[in-house]
């Protein structure tokens, strides 16, 4: 593997609700286009103004249009919110679906995470679609999901299995009025109506004191089976573990044990090569952040090719490997690099993107085209 070319999504440095872009998304449409969306600020901890923007590229990244918000996101039982994160999925043509987090925005000098009752405001999901790759978006819809008794921040795009099946990932937290003890859970939801409804609602993680952070799934070749990456913290222990990882061989329904894969760190969004290999990413940051994409043959338990996209040497240590849940939200406040992921490119390339600065409050979208 090496990297072919890298490119940042430009931003106005006047515009100070841009200073802060985390959380990057990315899809490739059939014409060619790039879309991407983010989380936007002037801080990327609590703050007044925050909402999803996104942009498009069709000169496969060296351009790109001005960031705008696609869609303002309704009251839900006259509480006023505003859009937190957004993912794509194309669904074919100039087709697109695009998922939103809507949080509860009636307070904003209340926390996101509270740290007192290890709860999150109030976070649900809505849906849009586009039929002309991402220039409008029809009036979005509230996503009814059964089961779910908590808030539902998403953990990455939609995914598109070969019957139809649309699969919404995403995990379940706790309400600050819920006096019982969180059990962290990553959850799927599926779609088999191009996403009017969702049901069957499968827990993927829910273990007492284990929190399996930021699942990072990905459909392989055959159409059906996915992989799942969690960043891993040990609740009883008070630490972050290696990424772990499972199976499932029927879409998602059904899940084999959980394993290690042998690598520390954050998991990003992996890929398949579709020649046997899945590319994975994640980023390390126990002594300066770096990120690295590698190859495995067998699901994340063995390795081949590695190689290293992003490394700043002078931002120093980022995360600490002994830490309590509570002190663990804190520091996730202050990363000034993070959330990887890649995206296959034609036959023989990879898109990796992440969000970088020197700054925990001054990031952009960054990517690298890796050829393999």
């Amino acid at each position: 593997m090496k990297i072919v070319s890298r490119g940042t999504i430009p931003k106005s440095p006047q515009n100070k609700d841009l200073r802060s872009n985390t959380f990057p998304a990315m899809a490739i449409l059939p014409s060619g286009r790039w879309l991407a969306g983010f989380k936007a600020a002037e801080i990327k901890g609590d703050c007044a103004f925050q909402h999803a923007v996104m942009t498009w590229s069709d000169d496969e990244g060296q351009t790109w249009t001005e960031p705008f918000e696609p869609i303002r996101l309704p009251a839900i039982d006259g509480v006023p919110g505003l859009s937190r994160i957004l993912y794509f999925l194309s669904l074919g043509g100039k087709r697109v679906m695009m998922l939103t987090n809507w949080m509860d925005a009636s307070d904003m000098s209340v926390p996101y995470y509270d740290p007192e009752n290890e709860s999150l405001k109030d976070t649900r999901i809505f849906v849009s679609i586009s039929d002309n790759e991402g220039e409008s978006w029809s009036a979005p819809e509230l996503m009814f999901i059964p089961g779910a008794d908590g808030p539902v921040p998403l953990t990455g795009p939609p995914l598109l299995l070969a019957d139809g099946t649309i699969v919404c990932q995403f995990e379940i937290n706790k309400y600050d009025r819920d006096p019982a003890p969180w059990i962290h859970r990553s959850a799927m939801v599926f779609s088999y109506d191009g996403g009017k409804t969702w049901g069957d609602m499968v827990n993927v993680t829910q273990e007492k004191d284990m929190y399996y952070w930021d699942q990072r799934p990905a459909v392989l070749a055959d159409g059906i089976s996915l992989i799942d990456f969690f960043w891993t913290l040990d609740g009883k222990k008070e630490a972050y573990i290696n990424i772990h990882a499972r199976e499932s061989k029927d879409g998602g329904k059904t899940w084999g044990d959980m394993y290690d894969t042998g690598i520390y760190g954050q998991p990003g969004q992996p890929a398949d090569l579709g020649d046997g290999r899945i590319a994975t990413i994640c980023i390390d940051r126990t002594s300066s952040p770096f990120i690295t994409v590698r190859t495995t043959r067998d699901g994340g338990r063995t390795y081949g090719e590695s190689l290293v996209v992003y490394e700043k040497s002078n931002l120093g240590k980022q995360d600490s490997r002994q830490i309590s849940m509570n002190d663990a939200w804190a520091e996730m406040a202050a990363f000034s690099v993070g959330h990887p992921a890649l995206l296959k490119l034609g036959a023989s390339e990879l898109l990796a993107f992440y969000y970088a600065g020197d700054h925990t409050d001054m990031t952009s979208i960054e990517f690298a085209r890796i050829s393999f």
